[in-house]
């Protein structure tokens, strides 16, 4: 609705206009009358107009007056001007003023007025249009000019950046300041960032980057000047030539409060040059891998980290002892040796985080092979925490995580290898199993299975279950794993040509329950056995 304010000293010329036409039926809205032109200002201060429909002559401030004055104060506003024949003068300066129109009192038809303030409203409302798309537009190139400036620093950050001169043009090209020394960049990731994903408390992966990148806006600008970057998967970077430990620490305590989630990071050396800023990122990433040692909400100095190589530390438990006491299913001491293992590595020098935790899967793989030399293997044994040995050692973020699992899982290996000495299933379960081991590379079906035995499907799944301890399911998904793991040891074959080859039509399905056993992706695997 289109509203309108009626002036005008005689009050009959106010009745008049209030009943000439239908307002509302044609889109306008009438906001009030007045008097003369005081009346009138006061109402506009406290009710928005968009039309003011005014006698031009009028006691104390007329409506010339008036119309310098709405100028002044409502420049949107329009004013059409109600006049006499011997007002001309008085209507030219009105037209120079900025009125849109006039029209005479004396003859105005309903028509006439109605045809005059249907043409203001067109004009209001193309030029509402004009301004909003004018906002929109602004709205756009101001998130363009943010997502491409974001985008290049991602790219000077993650990659080596170009030449100086490329460098101060982008940097001017997007408004950015000149940084004095010295200059951190800082890293900041959510911790246990799959579980948090999981939990879908934020509805998605992007609400939640949103969310937590105004938490540390709010405080990163309280301290500092600089730029704050959503690097995605849980990942959040910040370039700044005034750091503050308080800041960070804040930043911490935010998120945990507000949004009841950690934040680890990692914090560069102090750099010179802005060209040192792939350096400093590479820093701050080092920095943040030592909460694999330090734990959630760790803050980590790249400058106060150091790592020892892999020749100058014992391995923190030996393949002999190990199986000594795996012979005599010694549950006490295997802990004590784990937990002994586990202190060792805290107190002394440390590895990188990938290296130590190659460690851990070495171990992992040793009592893969205690299994197997009774018959069993750790993918038929029960999982822990609903996770497989190798998957939990290989995704879980730090070595606290990956210790108390392995403490947890060890006796119910121990229980599982004990299960092994005296396990002799029934002929049918032994048939089943051939089937599955012949022809796992084929859409099995489990009331085939059932039909060779003579077993119905229920009474054949609940059978398998009672025998081996694993579901038929489990059961196929592991054999077709085991030749998986050989196939991708050789180079000539592709991933999806190994998936049909062990009976996954869908690579994508494939290539997730390799990871769920295997904690790593097909190609990941193959270059971790490669040594690439």
């Amino acid at each position: 609705m289109i509203r309108v304010l009626i002036v005008d000293d005689e009050i009959l010329v106010r009745i008049g206009l209030k009943t000439i036409i239908p307002w509302e039926e044609n889109g306008f809205e009438l906001i009030g009358e007045a008097a003369n032109g005081e009346e009138a200002l006061r109402l506009l201060q406290g009710t928005p107009c968009d039309i003011v429909l005014t006698d031009i002559r009028m006691p104390g401030c007329d409506g010339l007056q008036l119309m310098e004055e709405i100028r002044r104060l409502s420049p949107q506003t329009r004013c059409l001007i109600l006049s006499n024949h011997n007002d001309f003068e008085y209507v030219q300066k009105a037209l120079r003023l900025g009125a849109a129109d006039y029209i005479l009192k004396l003859t105005m038809e309903p028509s006439e007025l109605l045809q005059k303030l249907n043409s203001m409203k067109e004009t209001i409302h193309q030029e509402a249009e004009k301004s909003l798309e004018a906002s929109r537009l602004q709205v756009k190139v101001s998130r363009y000019g943010k997502e491409a400036k974001e985008k290049r620093l991602r790219e000077l950050l993650v990659k080596r950046q170009g030449t100086r001169a490329e460098v101060e043009e982008m940097m001017q090209e997007f408004g950015l300041r000149a940084y004095a020394p010295p200059i951190f960049v800082i890293n900041l990731r959510l911790d246990r960032y799959p579980e948090v994903l999981e939990q879908n408390n934020f509805r998605s992966e992007h609400l939640l980057h949103y969310t937590v990148a105004n938490v540390l806006g709010e405080v990163f600008k309280k301290y500092s000047d600089g730029e704050l970057l959503d690097m995605g998967g849980g990942l959040f970077t910040i370039l700044t030539d005034r750091y503050q430990e308080a800041m960070i620490r804040d930043m911490q305590d935010a998120v945990a409060t507000f949004l009841k989630l950690s934040v680890s990071v990692g914090v560069s050396g102090p750099f010179e040059d802005i060209l040192d800023l792939h350096h400093a990122y590479d820093q701050a990433e080092k920095a943040l891998a030592f909460r694999f040692y330090a734990g959630p909400e760790a803050l980590v100095y790249f400058d106060r980290i150091s790592y020892a190589e892999p020749d100058e530390i014992p391995a923190p438990w030996l393949q002999e002892q190990w199986e000594k006491l795996l012979d005599i299913r010694d549950e006490a001491a295997l802990l004590a040796y784990l937990d002994g293992g586990y202190r060792t590595v805290l107190a002394g020098p440390k590895l990188l985080p990938d290296v130590e935790r190659e460690n851990w899967v070495h171990w992992i793989h040793l009592m893969d092979g205690f299994a197997r030399r009774l018959g069993g293997d750790l993918y038929s044994a029960p999982l822990h925490d609903e996770m497989y040995p190798y998957h939990a050692v290989r995704s879980l973020e730090t070595l606290e995580d990956i210790y108390l699992w392995c403490r947890g899982w060890l006796p119910v290996f121990l229980e599982y290898v004990k299960s092994l000495s005296h396990q002799q299933v029934r002929p049918e379960i032994q048939v089943v199993l051939e089937m599955i081991g012949k022809q796992f590379n084929q859409p099995l079906k489990v009331s085939e299975l059932a039909k060779a035995v003579g077993f119905t499907e229920n009474y054949l799944s609940i059978l398998f279950k009672k025998e081996t301890g694993q579901t038929i399911m489990d059961h196929l998904t592991r054999i077709r794993m085991d030749r998986a793991r050989e196939l991708l040891k050789d180079q000539t074959y592709k991933i999806y040509e190994i998936s049909e080859m062990v009976g996954y039509g869908d690579s994508n399905y494939f290539s997730k329950q390799f990871k769920r056993m295997e904690g790593v992706y097909p190609l990941e695997f193959r270059r971790l056995y490669l040594g690439k």
